[in-house]
């Protein structure tokens, strides 16, 4: 009886072995099954039987279903168990790709395309999702560039010479023959290049006929029928509007550059800040752009600075300082090619004292005034050249400002980006001589 009973047995496990298939116990790298712990993981799996697995955290099944069906089938499990990475990014810093925002699975590749002057790590082009997240992190990196040694026409002169210009680097232009120049006097290397364009020469040039009208918006000046070339005007807004882009533009060549826009203010003022030791008189805020309020100091108390403060695009201006009398320092003046009016080298000036003096080597006399030990303008007899900055960069994604104008150091240009672009931290460029 025992023997009869162990050949059936051997006879149906040899049928068994000859006939059907048993799948490997799953094992899903990043994936668990469903009651996972009812099975032996040592065991194999007869064909037809039926798992469901899920995947962790930032990982999911080439199904995307929370729990995903496989079968033991004579060619193994259906469909091959198998968790992929997620990977994803908001944004990217200092560039941009149209997978912004979308989801990709591990395998997949998307583009970047970083601003000029920036690039991704290893100056990579492409980033792959991988198991563990993106292969380079989706941002682009700010890269020391350089600008190109320019390719001028015959008679444009430029200095100064380089074999390479970096970033920040100014060339200055000027004619041969006695031509007349047109365009920038001079152009600045930026991370996306040289800006603004390089002038050219000519022998003959035009005039303008009357500046363009600006909506909201007026020429400072008298207006006149003609403008002579590279002569500049400037455009001031009407109140509860301010300007964007270059508020001067100028005749090149018988064609004004660029004009600016006026784009109203909404944004006011709230309660005027308080001035320590002074008052201003009462009223009730919202304060509009451009509205301009008077401060006093009390009685026994010097005003230094303007007395005047202004609502300018949401935030007041300045407050100035209110000093006791008795507290106000003097001026003094020094300097052996300094001579005053009445020769008071080395005395003493009270606060608000005004002077008028000239230098050693200079007919032309200047004048001075004390302001609580300090004197406005500086008592100085250094010639200074005025300082200019080239005209501002076309920068990339903002609209068009073009302008040959130079500035003077400190002076301000606002910006205005295309849309769907975004300046960061300033909305102003301010101009700092090189």
């Amino acid at each position: 009886m025992l023997l009869l009973f162990s050949v059936i047995l051997i006879s149906w496990v040899s049928t068994v072995g000859g006939e059907g298939t048993l799948c490997d116990f799953p094992k899903i790298h990043h994936g668990f099954l469903y009651d996972e712990e009812d099975y032996n993981p040592f065991s194999q799996v007869p064909t037809g039987e039926v798992f469901y697995y899920s995947c962790e955290y930032n990982f999911v099944s080439p199904s995307k279903s929370f729990w995903t069906r496989i079968t033991c089938t004579e060619e193994g499990w259906s469909p091959t168990p198998k968790c992929l990475r997620m990977c994803s990014f908001p944004f990217v810093k200092n560039g941009h790709s149209e997978s912004s925002g979308l989801i990709h699975l591990e395998g997949d590749t998307v583009q970047i395309i970083c601003n000029t002057g920036y690039s991704l790590q290893n100056n990579e082009k492409n980033i792959s999702c991988v198991e563990r997240g993106w292969s380079t992190p989706p941002i682009c990196s700010f890269t020391k560039g350089e600008c190109h040694v320019p390719i001028l026409e015959a008679n444009v002169d430029a200095q100064p010479k380089k074999e390479s210009y970096k970033v920040g680097d100014v060339l200055k232009f000027s004619c041969r023959k006695n031509l007349i120049r047109v365009g920038s006097d001079s152009v600045q290397c930026y991370q996306f290049g040289w800006s603004p364009n390089f002038p050219t020469c000519k022998g003959q040039v035009r005039s303008c006929g009357p500046p363009p009208q600006l909506s909201n918006g007026e020429v400072k000046e008298i207006r006149k029928e003609e403008y002579g070339h590279n002569e500049v005007v400037e455009y001031d807004c009407n109140p509860n509007f301010i300007i964007n882009g270059p508020k001067k533009i100028q005749c090149v060549d018988g064609e004004w550059t660029t004009l600016p826009t006026c784009v109203e203010q909404v944004k006011t003022c709230g309660y005027i800040p308080e001035l320590e030791y002074g008052y201003v008189q009462p009223s009730v805020p919202p304060y509009q752009h451009g509205v301009s309020v008077e401060v006093n100091c009390r009685n026994e108390y010097a005003m230094i600075g303007n007395n005047m403060i202004t609502c300018i695009n949401g935030i007041w201006t300045e407050l100035p300082m209110c000093v006791a009398t008795h507290q106000l320092k003097r001026c003094k003046i020094a300097g052996v090619n300094i001579k005053t009016l009445l020769k008071l080298s080395g005395k003493e000036f009270n606060h608000n004292s005004r002077i008028r003096y000239r230098c050693s080597d200079i007919f032309r006399y200047r004048h001075s005034v004390c302001i609580n030990g300090k004197w406005n303008p500086e008592v100085d007899c250094t010639e200074k050249r005025e300082q200019f900055c080239p005209p501002p960069p076309q920068i990339p994604n903002a609209q068009n400002m073009t302008t040959t104008v130079n500035y003077q150091d400190g002076e301000k240009v606002a910006v205005l980006c295309k849309e769907n672009y975004l300046l960061p931290e300033a909305k102003k460029k301010k101009k700092k001589k090189k």
